[in-house]
């Protein structure tokens, strides 16, 4: 039986909004973003390159690529989405990708009703439909780009998810190790070949994603939180938030789990 890729999507948010303001610069965060605009103004710009959302253009901005957004005329209504990938769709970060839509997304995207307060997806053909737009364009990257070719091993894949099911506290690198049977060396050669990151980092990685998810519920509290996501304090939490996503899980709610009319 042949081996079968599971990019492992985690959708975080699926919304449509009335844009009224809308300007950021430089601005990048650890997951990706999805984008479609129903009328022009608005714009992203990518090092020296500047992007017109359109109804015909779908775009899609890699995690940890950092552009500039303006709303310069109108108020179009925007689709979008924010979700994570795993490798190898989480390596890139070399380039805006940009789509035509076909006419069952351009349906599905203006499906969901524009709110100007934030109105979370709880739908679930809603839900799979853009699941399944998602698959179907990160297939469309050029297989140049993704290295696929590149398959973990069995036993890193079967250790990676002993970390994320423990992210609630914490591991030591002689436990994850003895889990597959290695010594702690041999265990960290693995990880830095493989990911390129030690297995604290990627443990760090995974409960900042789960965060990042639990934070689009205003019935947590950032304390709540930091502790259901392993960490010791709120102030541990935060600036370990930042180092990943570049900004404070506080104004990271404000900005992405509320609608404020200026969010990225």
């Amino acid at each position: 039986m042949g081996l079968y890729y599971d990019p492992n999507i985690r959708i975080l948010i699926i919304n449509r909004n009335t844009l009224r303001k809308w300007h950021t610069d430089d601005f990048k965060v650890s997951f990706w973003r999805l984008y479609w605009d129903s009328a022009p103004g608005a714009t992203i710009s990518y090092r020296d390159k500047v992007i017109s959302l359109t109804p015909g253009r779908i775009v899609l901005v890699p995690p940890n690529t950092g552009i500039s957004q303006r709303l310069v005329h109108g108020t179009p209504s925007q689709f979008y989405a924010h979700f994570f990938a795993d490798a190898p769709f989480d390596r890139l970060h070399s380039r805006i990708y940009v789509f035509k839509p076909e006419p069952d997304m351009l349906a599905m995207m203006k499906s969901l009703p524009a709110n100007d307060k934030n109105h979370l997806v709880h739908d679930l053909e809603l839900t799979l439909s853009v699941r399944g737009l998602i698959h179907y364009l990160l297939a469309r990257i050029p297989a140049a780009e993704l290295q696929t070719t590149t398959r973990r091993p069995p036993r890193l894949t079967e250790n990676m998810a002993f970390i994320e099911s423990h992210i609630h506290r914490s591991v030591s690198d002689r436990e994850i190790a003895q889990h597959i049977g290695l010594s702690v060396n041999a265990m960290l050669r693995i990880y830095k070949r493989e990911l390129g990151i030690s297995p604290q980092k990627y443990l760090r990685r995974k409960r900042i994603e789960k965060a990042c998810a639990l934070l689009h519920d205003p019935q947590r509290s950032i304390k709540q939180i930091a502790e259901e996501t392993g960490f010791c304090d709120r102030y541990y939490f935060s600036r370990a938030f930042k180092d990943l996503q570049n900004i404070t899980p506080s104004k990271y709610r404000i900005r992405f789990g509320t609608d404020q009319g200026n969010r990225p």
